[in-house]
């Protein structure tokens, strides 16, 4: 049975040279041979284009009466026999097969959404100590990842991580501190908000409850809004009868104490070259990485620069830098109390600008040292004279705490 296939599959254009063409075209009809673009160039000459299966049968009806010579091939299935009998182009096409595959092992963008208090370069930081950054193997555990972006970011309630083809999609959501307001015409205590010692309470509605010198913690009560009355008839002077609940407003000042610890090195180490260097290449492709300063490596102590000369992202992160390696001698010297001092007076200065609010007041600060092995420990004790206190509703009916 003949195969009734298309022409785009394989059809072949030749050239017919001879006598008596029509007679030729008229056989070929009757024999079911299937032809198209016929072009007559003279009578001695035409171009006809053939599908493959039909031109042995088409040669069987010319025998030797006419010439025939094939112009060309076309169809997709000559094109796949031609590509495939080169050898450089099958080498050509698993190579760029293998390319394809291994790039999609890779992170070659990271885009984050859904954060507002941090910086995208904050966030970015946190996730290449992770182990995610473009260029980095999508063989990552997202749990750990996940778990260092907790420990490393504060007030991070969730965090997630999609991969969309060689797109890493990191989502983050920020918790929420909203400052509980009690509206005002609603009775409410003064609480504190902090631990500290009461140095003055101005009252300007509801009881104080809290004498100066008096410590309180977060949660005591430091202006009530639960005021007494008592009765004014004749007769029963000073019983008290009842309470009303007003909104407490005032300030409230306490003196605050921070006590906070921290290690500076006893000794300083100091570099000196010795004029010896090993330089080398580094080369990371993919997962694939060497560094050829590191193979003859053998120095006590040493300093690593590096110069990046190529990075790609691209079909595969490849990465390409010089490396020089350089000896040092390190001596250690101890520290003089100097120094030690004023390291010390920039770890307060720290110390006030992190954990003291503004517009505070610094009553006393003191430092104490204490000597290890090979650290210093400073001790930081500050005294601050600061406005505590919050607003928390009564709910009438409940037990007040």
């Amino acid at each position: 049975m003949r195969n009734r296939g298309s022409f785009l599959e394989h059809s072949i254009r030749i050239k017919v040279e001879g006598f008596e063409q029509e007679k030729l075209l008229t056989e070929c009809v009757g024999r079911g041979i299937s032809m198209k673009d016929i072009h007559s160039v003279n009578d001695l000459e035409m171009s006809i284009t053939l599908m493959e299966w039909d031109y042995q049968e088409f040669l069987r009806i010319t025998k030797n009466r006419y010439q025939i010579t094939v112009l060309q091939e076309n169809g997709y299935k000559p094109v796949i026999k031609k590509t495939f009998q080169k050898k450089s182009t099958i080498v050509g096409l698993i190579l760029f097969a293998f390319i394809l595959i291994y790039q999609s092992t890779f992170v070659s963008e990271i885009r984050i959404l859904g954060y507002e208090k941090f910086t995208e370069t904050e966030i970015r930081e946190s996730l290449r100590e992770a182990g995610l950054y473009e260029g980095s193997s999508k063989r990552l555990d997202l749990k750990q990842l996940k778990l260092h972006i907790y420990q490393d970011l504060d007030n991070i309630t969730w965090i997630g991580v999609k991969y969309i083809g060689n797109l890493a999609e990191v989502t983050i959501i920020e918790g929420t501190i909203t400052p509980k307001f009690v509206d005002k015409s609603k009775p409410c205590h003064i609480i504190a908000d902090k631990t500290g010692y009461i140095a003055q309470t101005i009252a300007r509605e509801g009881v104080v409850a809290a004498a100066p010198g008096t410590y309180v913690k977060p949660g005591d009560i430091l202006i009530s809004g639960i005021v007494p009355l008592k009765s004014t008839a004749y007769g029963t002077p000073g019983v008290e009868l009842m309470e009303r609940y007003v909104h407490s407003e005032g300030e409230v000042y306490a003196k605050v104490p921070y006590r906070l610890f921290y290690y500076q090195e006893k000794y300083e180490y100091k570099k000196e070259p010795t004029k010896n260097s090993i330089y080398g290449i580094r080369v990371e492709i993919g997962d694939l990485k060497i560094n050829t300063a590191k193979i003859f490596y053998g120095y006590d102590n040493s300093v690593y620069t590096e110069r990046n000369v190529l990075h790609l992202i691209r079909p595969i992160p490849i990465h390409l830098g010089f490396v020089r390696i350089d000896e040092v001698e390190v001596t250690k010297l101890e520290r003089s109390q100097s120094e030690l001092q004023k390291e010390a007076n920039r770890l307060v200065r720290q110390a006030i600008q992190e954990k003291v609010p503004k517009n505070s007041q610094i009553l006393n600060k003191s430092l104490k040292f204490s000597s290890g092995e090979n650290i210093i420990g400073v001790v930081i004790l500050l005294e601050t004279l600061e406005k505590i206190g919050e607003k928390k509703e009564i709910v009438i009916g409940y037990p007040i705490n």
